[in-house]
């Protein structure tokens, strides 16, 4: 009896925990909106040399957000912790290279995609690879808590994989050879070509294409909502574009 009552308490502690999150209407209230975002996933959301947080998603939302006359609390992520830390409450928007597939998390909902990327690979450039097929056995790495290895293993499955908690990681493994190439969204590969011209480049075959959303806890649908309305406000007035030209033209 006294088991049964509680693993009913147990388990009403965990419908509250998932269920519950700031409500738009107490947003507002409160002034500010706490949005997880990556501090190393250069273009969207990273540390610039002058130690301050800058990128493509920062720039988008802080635009959004002034339309509601929203602070914005920023806080890291991790590709390992985010989604826990949405579900545990302490975020209420999840901008951090989110994508919508048939895995997804049932208790978190998704705002209208906010950018379209390729998946593609990164090599070094003494490899001597001109398409997927030439990478039979080679170290592949990804990183954690995307799909990046089950997309790409559809394609080429005849690879081993090894898998890094931060991006900065897999660009050193890269370096250092201690992997061959790695799988991941094209911008941030053009970024790391940028860096390492000599060092890095891109195979031309195109894995598939990756839709960015803004994730959300799925009691939150009016605020999912209002973000979709913000982002529409965003193209029609031309700020997206601006922001859009600023990081990747």
């Amino acid at each position: 009896m006294h088991t049964t009552i509680m693993k009913s308490i147990i388990i009403l502690i965990l419908l509250v925990q998932y269920s519950y999150s700031k409500s738009f209407k107490e947003i507002l209230n409160d002034g500010y909106i706490r949005v997880g975002v990556s501090y190393d996933y250069i273009p969207f959301g990273f540390i610039n040399n002058d130690g301050i947080l800058d990128g493509f998603d920062i720039d988008l939302i802080k635009r959004m957000m002034n339309k509601l006359e929203l602070r914005v609390k920023f806080i890291e992520v991790s590709s390992t912790n985010k989604e826990k830390m949405l579900l545990d409450d302490k975020l209420d928007i999840l901008f951090a290279g989110m994508s919508k597939d048939k895995q997804s998390n049932k208790n978190i909902i998704f705002t209208k995609p906010y950018y379209t990327d390729e998946q593609v690979i990164l090599l070094n450039s003494n490899k001597n690879v001109k398409t997927l097929k030439d990478m039979d056995n080679m170290h592949v790495g990804s990183l954690k808590g995307t799909n990046y290895l089950t997309n790409f293993l559809k394609i080429q499955p005849n690879v081993l994989t090894v898998s890094f908690s931060q991006y900065p990681q897999l660009t050193k493994a890269l370096a250092y050879n201690n992997i061959d190439a790695v799988t991941a969204g094209s911008s941030w590969a053009k970024e790391q070509v940028e860096s390492h011209p000599n060092e890095f480049r891109i195979l031309s075959d195109v894995i598939c294409q990756i839709n960015y959303s803004m994730a959300l806890k799925k009691s939150n649908e009016d605020l999912k909502e209002k973000l979709n309305l913000l982002f529409i406000e965003s193209k029609n007035d031309n700020s997206y574009e601006k922001i859009y030209q600023k990081w990747f033209k």
